[in-house]
């Protein structure tokens, strides 16, 4: 190699070094660190003198020690320079003392006779953070009470079924996964009577339907089943989300119905004593038909979740399974695993904003539309003081008049919460208090200002306020989604909400108050 193409290749590779978006370090066999690119020094939080001084152990929080390290190379040579590279993962140390998750990629190469090491470090922790989001989601599938599958619309072969249709069909998922709809499934002939063809005809032009049927378990029992219904193309396949939930007790209710007004019509005609013997049992089967009413609500906003849950499920299910298949026949790349992960990530991204749709938390409204900012205001200051009605708390306004083009129902919730959460600081207070509302104009943003002298937030939980299901309050006093929902629904409409602690003058005094900014489109 002539030296101009020496020179030009060590420039492109210290180029690579520097532009490569991991930690690369260049190790003696004995741990010292020869080598580290811009990416490992930065990560670290040291200069390129001080790593140059370090060794492996001072870096490695797991290999912490020279013996460890000596230990565990031991293992790298069973390989030799030529064996294949040695992965790992553990956890790197900052210069501040903060420990993160990285996946080491190791192996080692000979120049000039001499035995280096030469290791690749990635960040792992969104990766860890993404994995545990998406055992979250699984284990809230499986801890349905409703059976869930996933069925390829043409075949009608099951792809997916949780815990909940594994245990109460007698079925393992990996014999789910051999069968088909049709083999555990038939026609309900009391309601719809609908054959399976027709079943799969009809979701195919209607995209969502509801229907009854039997399903067969193992060990041959029969079960009446309603199942919700929905259609969705993935990846050019059409798949079946179908939700279904056990409906004897339901059946049972409507017998004893049909039973009880039978025996009303008949105790019409004897004495007093048997008309309130119906009349009673006529109160319990009501009360039983409320609790049914508040069960079906529940599996009704389940059935919206999930119809909105259909794809990303299958695709999860696609790529994990495609990822173990590659991985048995060892053909498991890297760019196969980042490109799967990526793709779980996004379908994970989007369960967590489907939860945040149906949070049943305030009425919705899907159109914006035009309205008055400072009727706006008068109106929730209005609907607020029917809960404080004995509290002296002054309002000072500040609104300009201007008109929006937004969701006004979801902006009325947000204030009401914010002017609720300051009424309920401000009643444990015994001085004059006030909450304080203002706009103003920032080019094509309006920003409201509310504010209280209700002694500010706690700098320990600043930074938590917004966090769903974290509430100072008692259990019986907040739920803790209040400021995760108002969060949600500014963003929602493509604004931003922040919070800090201010002083605040009122009646001749200096007072410490929270401070809610709204930032939202004119």
């Amino acid at each position: 190699m002539t030296k101009f193409k020496k020179d030009i290749f060590e420039q492109i590779l210290q180029s690579s070094f520097s532009l490569s978006n991991q930690a690369i370090y260049w190790l003696s066999k004995e741990g010292e660190v020869l080598y580290a690119n811009d990416n490992a020094v930065e990560g670290l939080g040291y200069n390129l003198e001080e790593v140059l001084n370090l060794h492996v152990w001072d870096i490695d929080a797991n290999v912490n020690t020279e013996k460890k390290y000596l230990d565990a190379i031991k293992n790298f040579e069973v390989s030799g320079p030529d064996g294949q590279a040695n992965i790992l993962e553990t956890h790197h140390k900052r210069k501040n003392g903060e420990i993160f998750p990285v996946e080491v990629v190791s192996k080692f190469t000979v120049v000039d006779g001499v035995e280096y090491l030469i290791s690749y470090a990635k960040d792992i922790t969104t990766r860890l953070a993404r994995t545990e989001d998406i055992n979250f989601y699984f284990e809230l599938i499986d801890s349905s009470h409703d059976m869930i599958f996933v069925a390829e619309h043409g075949t009608g072969i099951v792809e997916f079924a949780n815990e909940t249709a594994c245990s109460i069909l007698g079925y393992s998922l990996l014999e789910l996964k051999k069968m088909k709809i049709s083999d555990f499934r038939e026609p309900f002939d009391t309601m719809d009577n609908i054959e399976l063809p027709e079943v799969f005809k009809k979701i195919a032009e209607l995209n969502t339907l509801t229907t009854f049927g039997i399903y067969r378990t193992k060990d041959g029992k029969k079960i009446p089943v309603e199942t919700s219904l929905h259609l969705k193309n993935y990846h050019a396949k059409s798949f079946i989300t179908a939700i279904s939930r056990d409906i004897t007790e339901r059946l049972d209710i409507e017998t004893k119905k049909e039973e009880l007004n039978k025996k009303l019509a008949d105790y019409n005609k004897t004495l007093q004593e048997e008309i309130s013997k119906v009349k009673q049992e006529l109160s319990e089967y009501e009360s039983i038909m409320k609790r049914q009413s508040k069960m079906a609500a529940m599996g009704e906003m389940l059935e919206n979740i999930a119809h909105q849950w259909r794809q990303p499920l299958s695709a999860v299910s696609v790529l994990s399974t495609g990822m173990i298949l590659q991985n048995d026949q060892n053909m498991l790349t890297k760019d196969f695993i980042n490109a799967g992960l990526n793709d779980i990530n996004d379908n994970a991204q989007y369960l967590s904003k489907t939860i945040d749709d149906f949070r049943n938390f305030f009425k919705p409204n899907k159109l914006k539309n035009h309205f008055n900012l400072e009727q706006l205001v008068n109106t929730s200051i209005k609907l607020s003081k029917a809960r404080f009605t004995g509290e002296a708390i002054d309002y000072i306004i500040k609104v300009e008049n201007i008109e929006l083009h937004n969701y006004e129902n979801e902006l009325l919730q947000v204030l009401l919460n914010l002017i609720s959460n300051s009424k309920d600081e401000l009643t444990k207070r015994d001085y004059k208090k006030c909450i304080c509302i203002e706009t103003r104009k920032d080019e094509d943003f309006i920003i409201i200002n509310i504010k209280d002298n209700g002694g500010g937030i706690d700098k320990y939980i600043m930074n938590r306020i917004f966090e769903p299901y974290f509430t100072t309050k008692h259990n019986y006093q907040g739920t803790g989604i209040g400021l995760y929902m108002s969060e949600n629904i500014i963003k929602h409409m493509n604004g931003r909400i922040t919070v800090e602690n201010e002083n605040i003058e009122y009646n001749g005094s200096t007072y410490l108050g929270a401070s809610f900014n709204i930032r939202i489109p004119i």
